[in-house]
């Protein structure tokens, strides 16, 4: 049989108590999403290779219990460190492919620690220059890291990683827009990213306030410049370019703009060339290509350029409806021919329509009239309506006065 044990954490005993509070859980912010450390795993390894050991070398004499322990002990920290503190940002961290760490004393900027392959930073240049990313060549190579993007980056608490707050939207491979709330951040991509923007309230020459949605491809080329000599770099791009936007719309109507969306991105990027110079030299920000994905007007204005499409659309369907009744018509009399006497018709349909049920004895008593009825109204006679009984009375009433 099998047992099912229920654990309630507050009934744990006093030394449980005091264990779990030592190694609580750990959440660590990486590229936004939360990874709980690896505690027990390093635990069950750690204690499994002690007690192999202690099994191995109680055989042997007191040197080669001491290296066994030495040995030990080492892999035994390693595990620690790079399962534990590394993710957590203690005296360790990991740097991802494409991105930089910024490590700071006491709040104040440090250093910066970067790991993109072929790429270092200008370590021989001066002040903020000395962190502009550049490709690697001859004169200047990224320091030799032998295991990747894990770093040693000096004693914690004194030096620590840089944390900040971030938010922003990016645009998908299918070109959806995805909203990241603020979050906080350790590390900054200087690698190429998408960025999303809009601009609300522009302008075209005929004063027809559009709203464009902007595609910013942008790299960060140097993070100490994007963090430190501006609040929000991101925001501050957006802000900048926006007037840019406003005074190119201006320069063409919107029915224009609509069909030349990638000559509009060029035209603002080339207006805006100064500007995003200054990103480039003052922030560190390069903004490499900006696209337009989308240009929308006025929710009342698509109603007055679909109204004309829509009036057509409806004449057509009347058109059309017409037409279908004016063959059923001709139809209708092609049968109501075939029964001749029109007016005893028009009597025995008056009938029909105060008593459908009763007028079917009536139908069916005079030859000919109920064919004349199904080839009429598709149907048997038993479950025509009162108002189609109607309708047809009213045909042949037309008719008789046409005589």
């Amino acid at each position: 049989m099998t047992k099912i044990l229920y654990c309630d954490i507050d009934k744990l005993s006093k030394k449980r108590r005091v264990f779990d509070k030592l190694f609580k859980k750990i959440y660590i912010r990486i590229g936004g999403e939360r990874k709980m450390k690896m505690k027990w795993l390093i635990l069950w390894i750690i204690s499994l290779t002690g007690l192999i050991g202690a099994g191995v070398f109680r055989l042997l004499n007191f040197w080669a219990l001491f290296g066994g322990v030495i040995i030990w002990l080492g892999i035994a920290t390693f595990l620690v460190i790079y399962f534990w503190l590394a993710p957590t940002n203690r005296w360790f961290t990991f740097v991802k492919e494409g991105t930089a760490k910024i490590v700071v004393r006491g709040d104040k900027f440090e250093k910066a620690l970067i790991q993109w392959e072929g790429r270092t930073f200008e370590y021989t240049a001066k002040s903020a220059e000395r962190w502009l990313v550049v490709e690697e060549n001859e004169k200047r190579k990224e320091p030799w890291h032998p295991l990747g993007g894990f770093r040693f980056y000096g004693f914690w608490p004194i030096l620590d990683i840089y944390i900040y707050n971030f938010k922003w939207s990016g645009v998908t491979e299918d070109s959806q827009v995805v909203h990241h709330p603020k979050e906080p951040m350790d590390y900054i991509l200087v690698r190429d990213d998408v960025f999303w923007a809009k601009v609300e309230e522009a302008e075209d020459i005929n004063l027809l306030p559009l709203t464009i949605e902007l595609v910013l491809t942008i790299r960060i080329v140097n993070p100490y410049k994007a963090l430190f000599n501006i609040q929000n770099w991101l925001e501050t791009v957006i802000n900048r370019i926006k007037p840019t936007v406003r005074d190119v719309t201006t320069q063409k109507e919107y029915k224009e703009w609509i069909g030349q969306p990638e000559a509009m991105g060029e035209t603002i990027y080339q207006r805006a060339e100064e500007t995003l110079k200054e990103f480039r030299e003052t922030y560190g920000v390069d903004v490499r290509k900006i696209q337009v994905k989308k240009i929308d007007p006025p929710p009342d204005y698509r109603r007055e350029t679909l109204a004309p499409y829509l009036a057509e659309l409806e004449r057509q369907a009347t058109v059309t409806k017409a037409e279908g009744e004016k063959q059923r018509i001709k139809r209708v009399f092609a049968q109501i021919k075939q029964f001749g006497d029109l007016g005893k018709l028009v009597r025995t349909l008056e009938a029909a329509e105060r008593s459908p049920l009763a007028a079917s004895l009536t139908i069916q008593a005079i030859p000919g009239l109920q064919e004349v009825l199904r080839g009429v109204f598709g149907k048997p006679t038993e479950t025509v309506t009162r108002e189609e009984f109607a309708e047809l009375r009213g045909l042949v009433e037309d008719a008789l006065k046409r005589r």
